[in-house]
């Protein structure tokens, strides 16, 4: 089983790849410009809003002990095809136990008890690097994007708040004009305030289906 760090570290090297990647292709992009078969891209952004509003449901899938069910919602301020920021998000966590706990509890035990993320507030950068079209059953058109986020913000535990800070990815799905629905995928990492002595955090994965209305 992957542990956070281990999964952030993968996070990190899949968004280096996928930047030395389009490094590259804009390269070769350049040196195809001197024949005469330049190949160019021709499809523009069929969806294309401001002002971006979104709510879903998520987890926090962690925790062997008590899972977190999330609900959130987020205002998005989209600057041009490739840019925007996620001016706010708000994530409440419903702590639900696992049957783990049962089990112990079957031995009259109790797991040590921690402290549970219960809400977090962050602000996030947004990279939207790509944008794509396909064919659903040779019937109709689909659209959708890919889009990297990173960002800080403050979390509330059940015993303590800290800062904190995340990354990740996300793909969108075009519904209509202004309707799309979406999957996030963040990793957290929330410090503690010993952070200066020996940077220990507080580290979750977020994983979320959401739905936005873009205008």
């Amino acid at each position: 089983m992957y542990t956070c760090r281990q999964v952030a570290l993968w996070l990190a090297v899949w968004i280096v790849g996928v930047g030395v990647w389009a490094s590259d292709a804009a390269a070769q992009d350049d040196e195809d410009d001197a024949s005469p078969y330049a190949s160019v891209v021709v499809q523009n952004r069929r969806h294309l809003g401001t002002h971006e509003i979104s709510a879903g449901v998520g987890v926090l899938p962690l925790d062997a002990f008590t899972k977190g069910v999330t609900a959130n919602a987020s205002y998005t301020l989209h600057f041009n095809e490739t840019w925007a920021w996620e001016v706010g998000q708000f994530v409440y966590s419903f702590h639900v136990d696992t049957d783990l706990n049962s089990e112990l509890e079957t031995f009259e035990l109790r797991p040590t008890p921690f402290e549970l993320l219960e809400y977090y507030a962050m602000s996030h950068l947004v990279f939207k690097p790509i944008y794509w079209k396909g064919s659903w059953l040779n019937d109709s058109l689909i659209y959708g994007e890919m889009f990297f986020v990173v960002g800080a913000g403050y979390g509330w535990y059940t015993r303590s708040s800290r800062p904190g800070t995340d990354i990740g990815l996300g793909m969108r799905l075009f519904g209509t004009g202004i309707l799309s629905f979406r999957l996030d995928v963040r990793y957290l990492a929330f410090f503690d305030d010993s952070i200066l002595d020996d940077f220990e955090t507080r580290n979750d994965l977020w994983i979320n289906l959401g739905t936005s209305l873009t205008f």
